[in-house]
């Protein structure tokens, strides 16, 4: 894989987390995801999981580590955001004060990992 294939992978990547979380997560994901097998916060996890999976599809990968890394992402994915979840439902931080923005932060931080830990399990297994 060339460096600029990498980049693309990761920045698409990056564009369906933004899809997946900004734009087509509703309400009815964002209130289950802290009751632990609820099938919103499941939803959730699985849109990403699916969006994962296309854009591995259209880049060109194998099936097999495609199933495998869009299984994986869903379940961090998942426990990421439930774990999140329950946090800031005890702490309740105000979006207007800084603890809630570090919250928001490690959370999309640990998300982004997520990312480029696919890609690195891609240039891992070719």
């Amino acid at each position: 894989m060339t460096p600029a294939f990498v980049l693309l992978i990761l920045l698409l990547l990056q564009f369906k987390h933004l899809l997946a979380d900004y734009v087509w997560q509703n309400g009815w994901m964002i209130a289950n995801k802290g009751n632990y097998g609820h099938p919103g916060g499941l939803a959730h996890a699985g849109l990403h999981a699916l969006l994962t999976v296309i854009v591995l599809v259209v880049t060109g990968f194998a099936l097999w580590p495609i199933l495998i890394l869009g299984l994986l992402e869903f379940a961090i994915h998942y426990h990421i955001d439930f774990a999140k979840d329950r946090i800031t439902r005890v702490r309740k931080p105000d979006p207007k004060k800084r603890e809630y923005w570090v919250f928001h932060g490690i959370d999309q931080f640990c998300h982004q990992v997520t990312l480029v830990g696919v890609v690195a399990a891609l240039l891992w297994f070719g």
